[in-house]
């Protein structure tokens, strides 16, 4: 009985094991099913090779690729099979066998000519394999076709050298900025425009080269990144932009959004029309001196004949007067019939041709002199003249009086905009074909409105100003054949530009 009820355990003891190992042996049938599906699945080319070279194995991407089946393949040197489609790398002393002995992955990239001549690129990976209890060394292989990646570099290099091309030989500036309005893209025009190196602003707010000043840019520019108008994306604005020197001038603004990935790019178009806006300032400038010029003559003609009487007269009967309230009246009068043939006078500097008295001057002497004299005039305590001088100017021919008489209007304009003190700054510098000379001033500024009419006689922003000092200096500069112009910020100062041909 005991030795029947040992038998029936060991029966069952046997047939759990071969439970077991059949159960071990269908999970690794499935394993290998799924190893071997994805083997033969892999779009790569996939060899298995000893350490002599010879082919253990090979995928199905390999075999049609080589045009072979498996049994054509197993047991030959893979250099054999492979130097039908690729050159043997074991020929080049490169072998990727060698270099993985080490035990470490070999990642090597080779080119060959296909069969219709055209030059392909393939990825060669060798990962070493040492099996259980054997002392060969195996190594799988892959092969990988990257032509097609390659090319699709290449052409996405090319298109990038063609886009940088294009933004660096561009006239205007092109800047890109991120959603927290970080510059991001800076092309040489923009160089150039602001005087900033692309290293200098990336990364920086936009507000380094345009000053959030404007309200209409303001709501602009917050309707833009908020995105809720589509309508304003390409609509230009005008508005001052800032040079890196702290130079104000006026610029045409377009920016369009692009959105990908959930982040939106903005490209800013900026122009700079300060020439634009001088050409039609100047063609302005010109009709409207014209016809005032010609009423302005016809006036000051009219009148300078009876003041001539009124105060010949005047002089006669104070000469017999004896009461000095009645003398004081006439003198009032006496004064403002200097006054208005003071005007009149003026009107005729206005109305003439001016007739130039040239010869060679150097305007730093001339600056100079004038900046001499304003010291002088305007406590030093209060007023501050800087001068950044080019040391290079050479001699131009001018009118030094005359031109001086320009550059005492334009700080006396300064200086009466800051009634509570401040710096006026006078610039000179060399230009192709003649010397440009800034003065600038930390006043009040004028609005837009008040620069269109800066130079017309009469027009004054000033208490007690004639409106003619700027008529007059921009007459003198017409007659040297020379441009003014002036670049203003309410609330941050005027700058005018004068500039003199040789």
């Amino acid at each position: 009985m005991v030795i029947k009820k040992s038998r029936i355990l060991k029966e069952e003891t046997r047939d759990s094991r071969l439970e077991k190992l059949n159960s071990e042996i269908r999970a690794l049938k499935k394993t290998n099913m799924f190893l071997s599906s994805l083997y033969d699945g892999i779009s790569e080319e996939i060899i298995v090779i000893d350490q002599d070279f010879y082919i253990i194995d090979a995928n199905r991407a390999f075999l049609a690729k080589a045009g072979l089946e498996k049994k054509d393949v197993a047991g030959r040197k893979c250099y054999e099979v492979k130097r039908a489609w690729l050159p043997c790398l074991a020929d080049e002393g490169r072998c990727p066998v060698e270099k993985a002995t080490t035990g470490e992955p070999v990642e090597m990239t080779v080119t060959h000519k296909d069969e219709k001549g055209e030059s392909r690129e393939y990825i060669v990976i060798m990962y070493p394999l040492m099996a259980e209890e054997e002392s060969r060394r195996y190594y799988l292989e892959i092969t990988r076709d990257v032509t097609e990646y390659r090319h699709l570099i290449l052409k996405l290099q090319r298109s990038e050298k063609r886009f940088k091309a294009i933004l660096d030989t561009a006239t205007d500036a092109i800047i890109s900025i991120d959603e927290n309005q970080r510059i991001i893209l800076f092309n040489n025009a923009a160089q150039k425009i602001f005087g900033y190196l692309g290293s200098e602003v990336t990364g920086k707010t936009l507000d380094t080269i345009i000053p959030q000043n404007s309200e209409h840019y303001q709501i602009y520019l917050d309707r833009l990144m908020e995105n809720q108008e589509q309508g304003i994306t390409g609509k230009n604005i005008a508005l001052n932009a800032m040079r890196k020197n702290g130079e104000f001038f006026p610029v045409d603004l377009s920016i369009s959004v692009l959105n990908m990935g959930g982040k939106k790019t903005f490209t800013a178009i900026i122009r700079d029309i300060t020439h634009q806006q001088q050409m039609e300032r100047k063609m302005l400038q010109a009709e409207r001196l014209a016809s005032v010029g010609q009423a302005v003559a016809r006036v000051a003609h009219e009148i300078k004949n009876p003041l001539m009487i009124i105060g010949g007269f005047t002089s006669q009967i104070r000469s017999v007067l004896e009461n000095k309230k009645d003398i004081n009246k006439i003198d009032m009068v006496l004064e403002e019939v200097a006054r208005l043939e003071r005007l009149v006078a003026n009107l005729g500097d206005f109305t003439k041709e001016y007739r130039l008295v040239m010869r060679p001057a150097e305007i730093n002497s001339v600056i100079e002199d004038v900046l001499n004299i304003m010291a002088g005039v305007y406590s030093n305590e209060k007023y501050y003249f800087e001068r950044y001088q080019d040391d290079g100017l050479c001699e131009i021919t001018c009118d030094p009086d005359k031109l001086k008489q320009v550059f005492i209007n334009i700080i006396s304009n300064g200086v009466e905009a800051m009634p509570e003190g401040g710096v006026i700054r006078v610039k000179t510098v060399k230009i192709d074909g003649g010397v440009e000379i800034s003065i600038g001033d930390d006043g009040k500024g004028m609005t837009s409105e008040e620069m269109k009419h800066i130079f017309e006689p009469f027009y004054t922003t000033r208490e007690k100003g004639t409106g003619l000092g700027l008529a007059i200096s921009y007459k003198i500069v017409q007659a040297h054949n020379g441009d003014i112009w002036a670049v203003s910020v309410p609330g941050r100062g005027t700058t005018f530009t004068i500039q003199i041909p040789e």
